[in-house]
Formats: structure tokens, sequence, C-alpha cells
């Protein structure tokens, strides 16, 4: 349950990214392809044909005080519904993509952190001994097994 609650905690920071995306997105991009569609009925192409002919021209000076004029707030507005279901929709595949998969996700394997807090102090020392991670020493002076097993890499240099 913790590394979900750690998810939400990112979440909640990322909304203000995707909210701020958002808005970009439709200042730069969805207002200067509905007034190109727009401009385009007008002089009797299809949308697809406006796009093609005139967006790269009206995306490079489109004034964006030209919107809110009363004929441009309809199609503008279509526009806005559309492109935010759409990116709606790619905001919950990327955050379904970034769910933890495991609750042992982003845990170093073999590391402390796979058992419950303290219970590695039953078979550890937090003080002394031989170093195994931080706040984890093997003691020396313990009785029984103390075979260690290392999986993984020592780099030594």
């Amino acid at each position: 349950m913790g590394k979900f609650k750690s998810f939400m905690e990112k979440l909640k920071k990322q909304i203000w990214v995707y909210l701020i995306v958002w808005l970009v997105l439709v200042i730069l991009f969805v207002a200067p392809l509905c007034y190109t569609i727009t401009e385009g009925t007008k002089e009797g192409l299809t949308w697809l044909e406006s796009i093609m002919f005139h967006f790269g021209e009206n995306f490079m000076k489109f004034p964006i005080t030209v919107i809110f004029q009363s004929e441009y707030v309809k199609d503008f507005i279509e526009g806005i519904k559309y492109f935010s279901l759409f990116y709606f929709g790619m905001v919950v595949f990327a955050i379904n993509k970034t769910l933890p998969k495991s609750s042992f996700q982003d845990i170093e394997h073999g590391s402390s952190d796979w058992c419950r807090p303290g219970e590695q102090y039953k078979v550890l020392s937090k003080k002394e001994g031989l170093i195994l991670a931080k706040d984890n020493y093997l003691p020396v002076d313990k009785p029984g097994n103390v075979n260690v097993l290392i999986v993984g890499r020592i780099w030594c240099w």
C-alpha cells in the first residue's frame, strides 16, 4: 500500500504538468487548427483540404485573439472538446503505464526493504559487524549460521 501512496503523491505533482501541457497545446495547436478549418469551410474546402493546404501558413501567422470572435468560437469549443477527449485518453494510458507493477517494484533486489520494518534486525545488527548495506551489518559474534549469499556483482576498484 505504501507504493500506491507514493505513486499518488507523484501523480498530484504531475497533474499540474499535464494541465499546463494541455493549455499550451490548446493555444499553440488547437486554436490555429480550428481557425484553419473554419476559414477553409468558408472557401468551400473540406476540413482535410483546408488543413493540408492552409494549416502551415495559419500556424505560423496565427493571431490568438481571432479565435474569440463570434464566427470562430463555436468551432474552437468543439475542437477543444475533441482534443481534450483525446488528450485525456493519452494521459490515462500514460498513467496506466507508470503504475507500479508489483509491491516490490523499484526496490533493490536483496535489500532489507523486502521485509517489514525492523524485521531484518532479528538476524542483522544496526550498529556493528560486517557491512552489508546502509544500517545493516552482519554481527560477527552472532551464534548460529552467519553464512551470506551475495547475488549480483561486487564492484572493486
